[in-house]
């Protein structure tokens, strides 16, 4: 039997079943370890086996400290008690709690890495990079990340879904006014109002935010408030609504926030929307800095620009400059790389779990 673990909430997990679909076709007996932070009331099979105990996530450093160690020593007594073949360890923080457990286990576990952590701290560095070495493979969800991890050969898992690749998508230029379009949780206010007055009421385009999130008050409050007209906001959506939302984007706003100082995890990673603009054929507008802008430039899928007084023509001069055929071309050719990539990423899972 095999083990999946994560140390939090499932919902911060939503790759974990990349694995479970490959474990259900492989008719393959498993079970998912995890956290259940929030506390709330969970109605699952009995596959999943939680650690229900609330923990919030703003809590001080000392009871946070405390809270992880009770989550510790409940899960290394469930995974000794069950006596599992096998370990898919899900998140950085999963497996440095675990630490010298999964060392003994040389080879018995997959190690998935899905954002920058602590690699900062030292100890925290170290016994990362014990883990990977003892793994039998470790996953990265950006290739970005090999700035910060200790020199290895890593296979690269994409943060995509390859249910919604369309091959017949193609790019279509706007006639008239351009759609530029933000899908997803509403973050990042204060850099993206940087955006929001850079395109302020401009009759060349109209800025759409599809979404919901923490900051979504803040968005419509500050855009109500200085007057904006070409500004709209959805709300929530179901993912099934997706596609239907991107048919209407002509330039994809995916600037995720400002990349020094303590950012990095923006600064290496690559967001969902990365794939959704290249699966889609939309061209996309990303920050300035970091592992995403370099991808997006030097591939032709993407372009980035300061939001600068001169931003509003730069966009609107670079949309109306594109060449269909070529930039059907530059989504198809990575596209192609990525499937290739991620075939190599399944069937290691496959011979993993075989």
């Amino acid at each position: 039997m095999i083990a999946l673990i994560f140390c939090g909430d499932l919902k911060y997990c939503p790759y974990i079943h990349r694995y479970t679909e490959l474990l259900e076709k492989a008719k393959k007996d498993y079970r998912i370890y995890f956290w259940n932070r929030s506390g709330i009331s969970l109605n699952l099979s009995e596959k999943y086996i939680f650690y229900n105990y609330s923990s919030e996530l703003n809590n001080g450093k000392v009871r946070k400290f405390f809270d992880f160690v009770r989550f510790r020593t409940w899960l290394i007594g469930q995974l000794e008690k069950n006596h599992y073949e096998k370990i898919i360890v899900l998140s950085t923080l999963t497996g440095v709690i675990l630490g010298n457990y999964l060392y003994k286990r040389r080879g018995d576990y997959i190690f998935d890495i899905r954002d920058y952590s602590y690699e900062h701290i030292l100890p925290f560095y170290n016994i990362e990079k014990k883990i990977i070495e003892n793994s039998a493979f470790t996953t990265i969800s950006s290739a970005g990340f090999k700035s910060f991890l200790p020199e290895h050969e890593f296979v690269i898992a994409h943060n995509l879904n390859r249910n919604e690749i369309d091959l017949d998508k193609k790019f279509t230029k706007a006639e008239k006014t351009i759609n530029f379009v933000w899908n997803g949780m509403l973050r990042y206010f204060e850099f993206q109002r940087q955006y929001l007055d850079a395109l302020k009421n401009d009759s060349r385009f109209n800025i759409i935010y599809h979404g919901d999130g923490p900051e979504l008050e803040k968005y419509k409050s500050y855009c109500a408030q200085s007057g904006f007209i070409n500004v709209h906001f959805t709300g929530s959506y179901d993912n099934s609504d997706k596609e239907r939302l991107l048919l209407g984007a002509h330039i994809l706003n995916n600037c995720y926030g400002y990349t020094h100082g303590n950012n990095n995890k923006v600064k290496y990673a690559v967001s969902n929307r990365f794939y959704d603009g290249i699966i889609n054929h939309i061209p996309q507008l990303v920050e300035m800095d970091g592992f995403k802008p370099k991808w997006a430039n030097s591939s032709g899928v993407g372009v980035s620009f300061p939001p600068n007084r001169d931003f509003a023509n730069k966009l609107y001069d670079y949309y109306q400059s594109i060449d269909a055929d070529r930039f059907n071309q530059s989504c198809e050719r990575e596209l192609k790389r990525i499937i290739d990539e991620d075939d190599i990423f399944v069937e290691k899972i496959k011979k993993f779990i075989e």
